[in-house]
């Protein structure tokens, strides 16, 4: 049954990722407007299904409810974490978005819902074909970490969160890396996986894997977002040697170099939302759920306001 779905789902992520770009050219809506929807859900759907067909670590086919019900909505969340921050450092707007309200909303968590299961796919895509195949040994064995270190780790993820809030024209980077520093700490604690965990052990085959997927899945998502009618452009506070004059689609060169630590963010992130999921009672975690939401919402509402410059 689910090697058919697979073999199907293989077929008509193909046909419509064609569809798709053949049909933007023409200037065909929704085609136009929604181009990168229509071809990173594509993409998604072709590596699920030839991960799953192959034997390597299918997200959506093989562990169907988890896709829906956790990574997806946890994936629109996270992303609606950077758009709140995006509303205080200002380093991406979006053009041509649909006035409607009931289709630019939808349209927006769908597009959002898309990063984590992009970037995870992709690693493991990776893994099948055993670049940087990742390990477990870290999972296995304990290496001592002081818990000074574990704090002052954190307290350095916390300063790069707030510095940008403060001084935004100096400090947007750290957003970028931040999180890593924040969170990862109390997976060590909460003996889950951990990078910095892996680091201290030189197990680097992750890192390297999702700093690849990171660089991959930025370029497709630059790549589909300049076609795009609907698309986000770049107001980054750079020179103009380095903002308007080297560019590839609409990011400056130098901000590729932010798309392999976002990966490693995007792991870590996920990682301590899974983390709470097991460790929280269901209560406490539908309280959370709901509250995840209502910020969604509340920061969508604001992009409409500051972040987006433009409506079709």
């Amino acid at each position: 049954m689910k090697e058919s779905l697979a073999k199907l789902l293989q077929i008509l992520s193909i046909f419509i990722l064609i569809l798709s770009t053949v049909l933007l050219w023409k200037g065909i809506e929704p085609f136009k407007t929604h181009y990168f929807l229509f071809a990173w859900w594509s993409y998604i759907a072709l590596l699920d299904s030839w991960l799953y067909l192959h034997g390597g670590e299918s997200l959506m086919i093989a562990n169907f409810s988890n896709f829906f019900l956790f990574l997806l909505p946890f994936s629109t969340f996270f992303w609606f974490i950077f758009e709140a921050f995006n509303l205080r450092i200002q380093n991406w707007s979006y053009l041509n978005m649909p006035k409607e309200i009931w289709i630019r909303w939808p349209s927006t968590f769908l597009a959002y819902a898309s990063v984590v299961p992009g970037i995870f796919l992709t690693a493991n895509s990776l893994d099948h074909l055993n670049i940087f195949k990742k390990n477990e040994f870290s999972q296995f064995f304990n290496l001592e970490i002081s818990k000074f270190l574990l704090i002052f780790l954190m307290l350095t993820g916390g300063f790069m969160l707030i510095l940008p809030l403060i001084f935004p024209a100096y400090f947007f980077p750290l957003i970028w890396g931040g999180f890593i520093l924040l969170l990862d700490p109390l997976l060590i604690h909460w003996q889950k996986k951990s990078l910095i965990r892996e680091w201290v052990q030189r197990n680097w085959n992750r890192t390297f894997q999702l700093l690849l997927a990171g660089a991959v899945c930025g370029f497709l998502w630059e790549l589909w977002n300049f076609w795009a009618g609907a698309k986000w452009i770049y107001t980054i506070p750079l020179p103009d040697f380095l903002a308007s004059q080297n560019k590839i689609f609409e990011m400056p060169l130098i901000g590729f170099l932010g798309f392999p630590p976002f990966a490693l963010e995007c792991f870590v992130m996920t990682e301590f939302a899974q983390a709470l999921k097991e460790l929280l009672s269901k209560k406490i975690w539908r309280v959370l759920v709901v509250l995840g939401f209502l910020f969604s919402l509340t920061t969508c509402y604001f992009m409409d306001l500051y972040t987006i410059l433009s409506f079709r």
